[in-house]
């Protein structure tokens, strides 16, 4: 699968060899864009064999707004299992310093499980990352 771009914030491409879509944010996103780009990488992972291992590569964000966390988590996340027919596991590629961006106390501590559908985990390594999703069904 050729790579992509979605207008001039997120690049996406496929790894067959190891069955990861990686979505890599290439500037700061409004949160319309940040909610199409989740769908366009709903959309291209379908399109590459239904891939259910993402590698989120979220350093060029500068800030999670916690409207956007919760349309991910009660919204986005739960349409997964339906579009890719199984368990979705994303990895979340960040900068040291956004470690702690996110102060919202009703989400759940990194690795975690949302229901049936995915598996969220946090990474300052691209490496680190990769062997994660690569380690997982």
């Amino acid at each position: 699968m050729n790579p992509t771009t979605l207008a001039d914030f997120l690049d996406l491409s496929y790894r067959p060899d190891l069955g990861i879509v990686a979505a890599r944010w290439t500037r700061p996103t409004a949160s319309h864009e940040l909610r199409a780009g989740y769908q366009e990488v709903l959309r291209y992972a379908a399109t590459c064999d239904s891939c259910r291992h993402w590698l989120v590569d979220s350093r060029r964000r500068l800030e999670v707004d916690s409207r956007d966390v919760h349309w991910l988590t009660t919204v986005f996340y739960p349409l997964l299992r339906q579009h890719l027919g199984d368990h979705v596991y994303l990895a979340f590629l960040v900068a040291p310093y956004q470690l702690d961006d996110v102060h919202d106390e009703t989400l759940p501590p990194l690795p975690h499980t949302h229901g049936d559908y995915c598996s969220l985990n946090q990474f300052t390594d691209e490496g680190e990352a990769v062997r994660w999703l690569c380690s997982r069904g």
